[in-house]
Order: C-alpha cells, then sequence, then structure tokens
C-alpha cells in the first residue's frame, strides 16, 4: 500500500508527536508511524525542567495545573549532590522539578498529535529511507511519500543513518560522543534511603554520573556516561556497586538484574546541521541531549517546534526550510548544547574528586538554602 502525506515523522515519542501536532494542527496532511504500538513500555528517568514545563504549556496550550493532572506524577524542591557515599549539598530549589511516567507522558503527547488531524501507523518499523525522493519503506511492504521527513526517532535513528551512509554526517563523530544508560524502577518502598529527594551520585563513572529520580509510587535508579570511557563488559559492575552503596542487599540485586534496561544516549554528539534538503532530524536522532545532565526532553520538545515552523514556512513559501532551521537552532538551542560540551570534561573532572567536588559544591551552592 502507498500513503501520501505533506509530512512524513517517523518515530512517536515527544519530539516526534511535537512536531506532528504543531504541523496538524495548522492543517498539514501529517503521518507518523512507529515501530512500537501504544502505550507501550518506556523507562527512563523522566525528568522535566521547568522549561519544559513552561514549553508544553506553551505548545499544547496547556497550564501548569493540567498537566500536573494529566501527566505530572511527582515534583521535588529538594536535592542532594553526593560523591559516592558522602554528601556534597542537600538543598532546596525554589523551582520544582517535574516527574513523568514515559508510557503515560509519550501516550498523551501523541493522542494531542492524532487529535489535532495526525494519522498514526502503529507497529510497523521504517526499514529504508530516500532522501532524494522523500519515501519511506517499511517492513509491511508499504511506502510513504512525503513532501517532507522528519527522524524522530531516537538515538539508534534509520533516517539519521541514511544522512551517514550517504556521508552527509559523519559516522565516527556521532559514535565518540554516544552515551550508555542502564536504569531500573522499583517500588519506592524498597528504596532503602530518603524516598522523596532527588539525588545525583558522582565518582562511580568517569564521564557520567549515577542518579535517584522519585516518582510517584516508583524510584528510577540509574547510572550513565560516555560510552567510549566505559568498558562495556563492566558498566553493569558499576551499577552493581552503586546499588550496593545505596544500601541493597545481595538478594534484592540479584532480583533487579532482570529489569535493568540499558540503551544509548546522545551525549555531545549533537549534529549542527541536521537537514538535507526536505528531510530533518529532530530530538536525540540529531543529538540533542544536554551534554553534562544527559536531559533530553526538553530539547526534543524545542527542536520539533523550530522543525515544524521551518516545515510550515517552506510549504507556504518554498525555498528557506534549511535556512529557517539551522539559523533558529542557533539561536534558541545550539549554543547551550555547545557550552556544555565545552565544560564538560572538566565539570566531570572536579566531580569525580572528592576534595575539588567539595570545594566546587560549597562555591556552587552557597547561596542556596540548604535543607
Amino acid at each position: 500500500m502507498n500513503y501520501e502525506s505533506d509530512v512524513a515523522i517517523v518515530g512517536a515519542g515527544p519530539a516526534g508527536s511535537t512536531a506532528a501536532y504543531v504541523l496538524a494542527k495548522l492543517g498539514l496532511n501529517v503521518i507518523i508511524i512507529d515501530k512500537s504500538s501504544f502505550p507501550r513500555e518506556k523507562l527512563c528517568g523522566g525528568l522535566l525542567s521547568s522549561k519544559s514545563v513552561r514549553l508544553l504549556e506553551k505548545i499544547f496550550d496547556e497550564t501548569e495545573e493540567s498537566l500536573n493532572k494529566k501527566i505530572i506524577n511527582f515534583s521535588s524542591n529538594i536535592f542532594q549532590v553526593m560523591f559516592k557515599e558522602k554528601t556534597l549539598a542537600k538543598y532546596y530549589s525554589k523551582t520544582p522539578t517535574y516527574f513523568v511516567e514515559r508510557t503515560v507522558y509519550d501516550n498523551f503527547l501523541l493522542d494531542k498529535a492524532i487529535s489535532s488531524g495526525a494519522t498514526f501507523i502503529q507497529n510497523e518499523t521504517v526499514k529504508k529511507v530516500d532522501l532524494d525522493s522523500n519515501a519511506l519503506f517499511t517492513s509491511k511492504g508499504n511506502k510513504i511519500i512525503s513532501k517532507y521527513i522528519v527522524g524522530a526517532d531516537g538515538a539508534n535513528s534509520i533516517v539519521r543513518k541514511e544522512f551517514e551512509n550517504n556521508g552527509i554526517i559523519c559516522k565516527d563523530i556521532w559514535r565518540n560522543s554516544l552515551g550508555i544508560t542502564l536504569e531500573i524502577s522499583i517500588d519506592k518502598k524498597k528504596l532503602p534511603i530518603e524516598k522523596n529527594i532527588i539525588c545525583l551520585y558522582f565518582g562511580y563513572i568517569k564521564n557520567g554520573y549515577a542518579w535517584i529520580f522519585p516518582n510517584m509510587d516508583k524510584s528510577i535508579i540509574g547510572i550513565g556516561g560516555l560510552l567510549k570511557d566505559i568498558n562495556n563488559d563492566n558498566i553493569n559492575d558499576m551499577f552493581i556497586d552503586f546499588l550496593i552503596s545505596l544500601g541493597f542487599d545481595k538478594k534484592t540485586i540479584d532480583s533487579f538484574i532482570k529489569k535493568i534496561r540499558g540503551h544509548p544516549i546522545p551525549f555531545g554528539n549533537y549534529i549542527e546541521k541536521p537537514i538535507y534538503k526536505k528531510t530533518i532530524l529532530i530530538g536525540d536522532a540529531a543529538g540533542f541531549v544536554n551534554p553534562i545532565t544527559g536531559e533530553g526532553i526538553y530539547y526534543a520538545h524545542k527542536s520539533a517546534e523550530i522543525a515544524a515552523n521551518a516545515i510550515l514556512k517552506d510549504y507556504i513559501n518554498q525555498g528557506k526550510l534549511e535556512e529557517d532551521y539551522i539559523n533558529n537552532l542557533n539561536l534558541f538551542l545550539l549554543p547551550e548544547l555547545f557550552n556544555s560540551k565545552k565544560s564538560r570534561n572538566l565539570y566531570f573532572k572536579i566531580f569525580n574528586n572528592y576534595y575539588l567536588a567539595k570545594i566546587a559544591s560549597f562555591y556552587m551552592f552557597k547561596n542556596t538554602k540548604y535543607y
């Protein structure tokens, strides 16, 4: 079967659904295709910064109150920064940090896109992308022809790989700053330490950190860092060491093993020109993740908004797609990623040394309210 649309979006995560919502709401014929059936399980820290919430309010015509009712699972104002088992700082932030369960969150965004008129094709994988004819070929033998393609299919993006195959971007540069994370979701009652605070841990992994993010009923425990600095054979051992330091006994840790999930994460490999002809990369597919914190949800939404606006302008007055997309990335998104990447090595060098981290924490948090 052949499908035709104005815009074909690969991936129905936050980036893809945001782009679909904006474009469909303005009257374009939009198809979203995803390899999974929704709602689908998605393990993720689910951290929403305050700027993410403000952006959701702007794009989706929601309020903080409505978002709290529909998708926000938990919020906390208390941060604890640790070097292994030693506290560096514990403080109260005036601005809360929010948490969502990604299964609920992603489904909410997708429903928004569908309600605005987007067509959703689920449980169907894009196997091949033709960047010159704007065509997608799927696992079920279908073909989607569109005026524009948006690659919103994550760190393992099939659309981005087609950029690599055509020499548009460098595969080695992408891999050089690729990160990896391991995470597990547990019943909050089983956590042997304080349960409702945001904890960041240094000293367990070279260019990265470990964390505990609270949700309503669960806690998300994870560890992540640059893949090139990690021996794939021992990142599991790093995670186990971290779990042991939290106070879990061997029997409990053994019961966790099968529940641990790992996934790649862009960690400084953002693409400065993620566009070729009428195909645009957004979100994780373009590497838009903070190179220090690993935050990706905000950049998924922001890059989707920028891409959707560029497509709309080009659709009305063709000829300025690349110029609009790149210019607005350079204005509203890339400088923050550039600055974070520039300071990343120094940041982790300091915080993975206890004495340097202690000094840095004193100066970083001296004007905050200690908890």
